[in-house]
């Protein structure tokens, strides 16, 4: 990994009502690398990612992606640059159809080339259906493209949403808790599905509570607390740090 990162974020911070929930974060990611986003409750993760995606306004600082200054940029134009999202709690259309719930990602994709736009790529109903039917079997949701969202066990909504941002054509997949309400059996499925994904050619930075998944799957691993940077760097660098070790992972965790 070389030359400017994918994503910076340089000095951000956050204030609700004179509470910093982020505070003078700086943080870089780079093509190519699955980054963890770790921290005890209220550490400001998730805020840091609303911060990313456009969902909540800074307070201070600066956010570049893709070399492009988005710091006011809405979250739609931000998703046009590449930049997906998934949430916690899968955010998904629970009346609509598989497919439909994965089509809406093809219209954040940056408008169609020239040829695209000349042969009709995306205005075929044939071409829509053959792409959702191929993101559904990369992330491994075994379903009829006709079958109503709410019908899927929580597992499978993850794995929808996650196909959702993939028909967005992302460079960058921002994952809230991917791993969260999930059993061993389904972690361990996510867990491929989002190494397929960076080895398909998009870079992931992921919140996870579940250490087994993060110190697994990580190449580095950022730490919050109250807002603030803690630690940062390589699984077992952060594993051994002593201010890590008393903030979040606990005495019993040293030797994760």
């Amino acid at each position: 990994m070389s030359g400017a990162p994918l994503l910076s974020v340089e000095g951000v911070g956050k204030r609700f009502a004179g509470l910093a929930a982020v505070d003078d974060v700086t943080l870089a990611v780079n093509a190519g690398e699955i980054r963890g986003v770790v921290g005890p409750n209220g550490a400001g993760k998730t805020t840091l990612f609303n911060l990313i995606s456009g969902l909540y306004a800074v307070s201070a600082g600066r956010i570049r992606f893709r070399g492009d200054d988005v710091t006011h940029r809405p979250p739609e134009a931000r998703a046009r640059l590449g930049l997906g999202r998934t949430y916690q709690t899968p955010q998904v259309f629970f009346d609509l159809t598989l497919f439909d719930n994965v089509a809406v990602g093809l219209a954040c994709r940056r408008p169609p080339s020239a040829r695209e736009a000349l042969f009709g790529r995306w205005h075929s109903r044939r071409a829509a259906v053959d792409a959702v039917a191929e993101l559904l079997d990369f992330v491994e949701v075994r379903a009829d493209l006709g079958r109503q969202a709410g019908t899927l066990a929580f597992g499978e909504l993850k794995r929808l949403e996650v196909a959702r941002a993939l028909a967005g054509k992302p460079g960058l997949l921002l994952m809230d808790e991917p791993a969260a309400g999930l059993n061993r059996a389904e972690i361990d499925g996510l867990v491929g599905v989002i190494r397929r994904i960076r080895d398909g050619g998009v870079t992931v930075a992921l919140i996870e509570h579940n250490m087994r998944v993060v110190m697994g799957l990580c190449d580095r691993i950022t730490v919050l607390d109250v807002g603030r940077t803690l630690a940062e760097g390589a699984p077992d660098d952060v594993r051994r740090d002593p201010r890590v070790i008393r903030a979040y992972l606990g005495d019993t965790h040293a030797g994760v």
